[in-house]
């Protein structure tokens, strides 16, 4: 609902001041952040724009639903590079924004962070999610590489072997020194 509610604004409110067009060609926009953790840890992914991008609009409205019970929505932080000189609204959960004239970015900037929780009983593996990142009229979906991921928590068997490994490692490198 509010997807569509913010989209509507958007093309709206475009078509009054200028002819709405398949833009951004000049647009490199490209997801940063620590994705991937364990159960309770807090993730988070960033939107950003890489120097010498050109934006004439972008619209970020995650697909929340999604990943419910798995990741916990904690916050959605938009930054002055993604509102300033541009015409839009943001609802706490996801922005949509258009640029007259259009907006180049001088260095890599940092438009939105999306927060989330991991549940703990959150199943191990790839998180699929969607960032509803449209650049003019280009979706830009997330990648696996770059995607939410929940790491298995190591049990305690396996601390004890790395434990004796390491162990094993000190008394060797004693041994070496000692002849």
């Amino acid at each position: 609902m509010t997807s569509s509610i913010i989209r509507k604004f958007c093309a709206v409110t475009a078509s009054w001041t200028f002819a709405w067009m398949a833009c951004n060609a000049g647009a490199e926009v490209f997801y940063a952040g620590q994705t991937k953790g364990f159960p309770g840890d807090e993730v988070e992914l960033s939107i950003v724009a890489r120097a010498g991008t050109v934006l004439e609009a972008i619209d970020i409205v995650p697909d929340l639903a999604g990943v419910a019970g798995v990741l916990h929505f904690i916050s959605f932080t938009e930054t002055p590079a993604l509102t300033e000189d541009g015409s839009g609204i943001c609802t706490g959960q996801a922005c949509g924004y258009f640029y007259v004239p259009d907006k180049t970015f001088s260095a890599d900037a940092v438009l939105a962070t999306l927060r989330f929780s991991i549940d703990p009983s959150a199943p191990i593996g790839p998180v699929a999610f969607d960032p509803g990142v449209v650049v003019g009229t280009t979706s830009l979906p997330l990648s696996v590489t770059a995607g939410f991921e929940v790491l298995a928590v190591p049990e305690p068997s396996s601390w004890a072997l790395v434990l004796v490994g390491l162990f094993g490692l000190a008394h060797a490198a004693r041994r070496t020194r000692r002849s």
